[in-house]
């Protein structure tokens, strides 16, 4: 074999593997979000992303660290996406900062409904799974939103932490929720117009007082 066969013949090995990868990951995402971590077997897994048993295990050791590789995922995006309006930041206004906030997370959430879902099955339980997301996800992240928040609208810690709550699960719901949302009233939440009405009726009943 020449070297620049068994190049060509590493470099395919190498993009199979990391296909394999990517497909777990991907089909990992949705199950973990609507089914739970308990509810899918390693297996599972492996069936809806069409690769070999024992994959898993080769690229990802155990289902806890896919677990969490997915969760990274899923809040690297959002962290990623948002650190780009936050260039924006110093051109806006106190209110029209947090407005461009609360568009943003309906806006995600009508795009990524499974980091809602996923927090829906992990938030209901006292797990190393709910210890992992809120130490290195979710607290970064609410400290960095809680400066925002306080300084425009004047809050104590305990209102603070109402606030969060109301604009997280009102940005996210109609998504998460989506096929209860076409059964009930007949139209599809990620329609674009849709999104755009339900981001600024989120602003209005946040910021509405605030000028």
């Amino acid at each position: 074999m020449t070297d620049a066969t068994s190049t060509k013949t590493t470099r395919r090995t190498q993009e199979r593997t990391e296909i394999a990868r990517a497909n777990l990951i991907s089909a990992a995402t949705p199950m973990f979000a609507e089914q739970g971590f308990d509810g899918i077997t390693v297996r599972n897994i492996e069936i809806a992303a069409n690769v070999k048993r024992g994959m898993l295990a080769y690229h990802f050791g155990d289902k806890d660290k896919l677990w969490k590789t997915v969760a990274d995922s899923c809040f690297e995006r959002l962290s990623t996406e948002l650190n780009h309006r936050f260039e924006l930041f110093k051109d806006l206004s106190e209110r029209e900062r947090l407005a461009l906030m609360i568009r943003f997370h309906v806006r995600f959430y009508a795009q990524h409904p499974e980091l809602s879902r996923l927090m829906s099955q992990e938030a209901r339980q006292d797990s190393w799974r709910i210890e992992y997301l809120v130490d290195k996800h979710l607290k970064p992240a609410v400290v960095a939103l809680k400066k925002h928040v306080v300084a425009t609208l004047d809050l104590n810690d305990r209102e603070f932490a109402h606030w969060y709550y109301i604009m997280v699960s009102a940005s996210a719901t109609m998504f998460s929720f989506a096929p209860e949302c076409e059964r009930l009233f007949g139209f599809d939440p990620h329609e674009e117009s849709v999104v755009d009405t339900h981001a600024e009726m989120m602003v209005n009943t946040l910021l509405g007082h605030i000028k």
